[in-house]
């Protein structure tokens, strides 16, 4: 299990790896329940020499875990008690404190599934980042640690990183959000790609929303 990391400096930190019960799981209740669920040999929590963000994030989930019930969509919590839980953390979580982006996070973290000889890994960050974590991995892994890649697999929190402020939740719904990605081919032609969006207001939404995060 590998949870990425959150910059505890953010102001959307606590709503990002922990979340609100009964249903809006952060990074580190959906990480946790699904390492339950796998009964996961190793789990790793990377992020941050400056910020510190795999500290954080571990002393975040030590002072949760009696709390973790709460997360009613995870039927897991009600199963096993929070001594086991604290038990199994101790015996299986690690932290890679060096990372300080996503590149770093999968880079720095290939070592601590190769020395434990781990076959299956499972990636948990948030929605908004879960396709870029997964991509890059493959990428990287497959030149550091190709046997990691054979059996990778990605699930996503609940919650979403990209909502920093009440104006950010607005602009970062995925409904508002478009993804431009070349199509395999000899000859990209960006012209022919955004042929497809004829709608102006779609056009001027986007014109918008990069002129606020060009800032």
């Amino acid at each position: 299990m590998l949870i990425l990391g959150y910059n505890p400096t953010e102001p959307n930190w606590e709503q990002t790896v922990w979340g609100t019960p009964p249903d809006k799981a952060g990074r580190l209740v959906r990480g946790i329940a699904v390492a339950l669920e796998e009964n996961a040999e190793l789990i790793v929590i990377t992020g941050g020499a400056v910020t510190d963000e795999a500290i954080q994030m571990k002393k975040r989930l030590y002072r949760g875990l009696k709390n973790l019930k709460e997360f009613t969509i995870y039927p897991v919590f009600e199963r096993v008690s929070v001594d086991k839980i604290k038990e199994k953390l101790d015996r299986c979580l690690r932290l890679e404190e060096k990372a300080q982006n996503t590149t770093e996070n999968i880079s720095l973290s290939g070592k601590f599934f190769r020395e434990a000889h781990i076959e299956k890994i499972i990636i948990v960050t948030s929605p908004d980042h879960i396709s870029r974590a997964i991509r890059d991995t493959i990428r990287i892994w497959s030149d550091d640690y190709p046997e990691l890649v054979s059996n990778l697999f990605g699930t996503a929190a609940v919650t979403f990183y990209s909502e920093r402020s009440s104006e950010d939740r607005e602009i970062a719904k995925m409904e508002n959000i478009v993804i431009a990605e070349p199509p395999v081919m000899k000859k990209f032609n960006l012209g022919r790609l955004f042929g497809i969006l004829r709608n102006k207001e779609a056009l001027d939404e986007i014109d918008r929303t990069l002129k606020k995060y060009g800032k």
